[in-house]
């Protein structure tokens, strides 16, 4: 139900449906849009039709900061292949020759009589295969673990980047939404003003009214025009600032597609919305992510204590001058012990042990924070509920106190000031109505991003 048309409703029974009231309230609009029209000389601007879905969608694929988080992700993934590649054994091919000479004499500080001075020149040439493999290096293990949760943090700033623009589109929608209905009622009371200015002037004809009640209904329409200029300028800053967080070409008409309406209200209490909250906020999860990764880097840094294991090999084929060629192979398992690593293990392992620290405390920081958001959100989210019953109550009093009002000056038991305090008293109670329908969408989208489910939420 789209409560911001209720009142709506009742000012159009007031009009009556009498063809010369259609004509009183149709033809000053018709006339101000084809002033409108015979103005612009420019070319057309291209228009956009969006639902928030769809708003939200196109804010997530054209903002370049969640192009940017995309090459962060891009780049951590590169990071884990890294240091996962350190884990791997890795093949070589080798291929090379020789032509040596030597001189004996040299070669062996001393004179060897019978023996010739100098040897060569002779051909050598080797070509084969050579691996390694690390056996246990429980370092390199970690790091390519702390790689990995690296990853994953990075994924979930990703996630939180894109909350982000969401919440901006969310509320700059909404915005939109409440100055596009506070347009329509503007138009509304505009249509309604020019109504009675017309029983004004009609009545005074008559001789049952007077000139000073036609100049009151005058300054009336007068003012409820200046409202609808108002209410014009701040749909279209709304507007513009929706297609800037779009990236839409500048001039690029938006035509909202949704209305502002109460939205479904969330079930559950305080408890169940901190617990998804905690489940769900993108911020906890890239602190566990660094977390994670800073007790794996603490590990690996423990590791360089201990022994590492390597097997290498290698096989090819020989060949000297003019012999034969000859296959060659060689195996070696090679044991590497640190016994004195000059500070360089305890100052990694402080390091890390801060970090995880840090990451501890940002917890307890965001928690807190989460709680906090989710207690406000739920409170105003009450409240809003209960200002929009309140105000439709308001608006349907209004509107019953204005046909009141009307039925007394039509039948010349009053003047219009009953009339016209009325009609103040009911832009009154529709400019309520409406703030209250955006509070309600506001908070409840509030409560969607501190419970982490913005996105999923608005966007589905």
């Amino acid at each position: 139900m789209f409560r911001i048309n209720s009142w709506a409703s009742g000012a159009r029974r007031l009009l009556g449906q009498g063809p010369m009231i259609c004509f009183a309230l149709l033809g000053p609009s018709v006339a101000w849009a084809q002033g409108q029209a015979g103005t612009s000389t420019a070319a057309p601007a291209p228009s956009l039709r969006l639902t928030l879905a769809q708003a939200i969608r196109t804010a997530l694929d054209q903002n370049p900061r969640v192009h940017q988080s995309l090459l962060s992700i891009a780049e951590s993934g590169d990071d884990r292949r890294a240091a996962a590649s350190a884990l791997m054994p890795t093949l070589a091919a080798q291929a090379f020759g020789q032509r040596n000479k030597y001189n004996l004499n040299a070669q062996m500080g001393l004179v060897v009589p019978g023996f010739p001075a100098e040897v060569g020149p002779f051909n050598w040439s080797h070509a084969g295969l050579e691996a390694q493999v690390s056996l246990f290096d429980l370092s390199l293990w970690k790091k390519w673990r702390a790689s990995q949760h690296a990853e994953e943090g990075t994924r979930a700033q990703g996630r939180s980047v894109r909350e982000e623009i969401t919440a901006l589109v969310v509320g700059q929608y909404f915005r939109a939404l409440r100055a596009s209905a506070s347009v329509k009622a503007s138009e509304s009371r505009v249509a309604l003003a020019e109504a009675l200015a017309k029983l004004a002037e009609n009545q005074q004809k008559q001789g049952v009214g007077t000139r000073l009640d036609m100049l009151r209904s005058q300054v009336q329409l007068q003012t409820e025009r200046q409202r609808l200029i108002q209410a014009q300028t701040q749909r279209f800053t709304a507007l513009a600032g929706l297609g800037r967080l779009l990236d839409l070409r500048p001039g690029t008409a938006i035509e909202l597609a949704d209305t502002l309406a109460a939205p479904a209200l969330p079930v559950g209490g305080f408890q169940e919305a901190y617990q998804e909250g905690l489940t769900r906020r993108p911020e906890l999860a890239v602190l566990d992510a660094r977390e994670k990764a800073a007790v794996s880097l603490r590990e690996a840094a423990q590791g360089l204590r201990l022994p590492t294991l390597v097997a290498t090999g290698s096989y090819g084929s020989t060949a000297l001058q003019s012999l034969p060629s000859a296959t060659t192979y060689q195996l070696s398992l090679g044991l590497r012990v640190p016994l004195f690593t000059g500070g360089l293990v305890s100052s990694q392992v402080s390091r890390a042990k801060s970090e995880e620290d840090r990451v501890q405390e940002a917890k307890r920081e965001v928690r807190a924070q989460v709680g906090f958001e989710i207690q406000v959100s739920q409170a105003e989210l009450d409240a809003a509920a209960q200002e929009v019953v309140v105000a439709d109550l308001a608006v349907s009093l209004s509107t019953e106190a204005l046909t009141q009002a009307q039925h007394r000056f039509e039948a010349g038991v009053s003047n219009n000031i009953e009339l016209i305090n009325a009609q103040d008293e009911l832009a009154k109670a529709n400019d309520n109505q409406i703030s209250a329908l955006y509070r309600l969408n506001q908070s409840r989208a509030d409560l969607a991003r501190a419970t982490g489910q913005l996105e999923s939420f608005f966007a589905r």
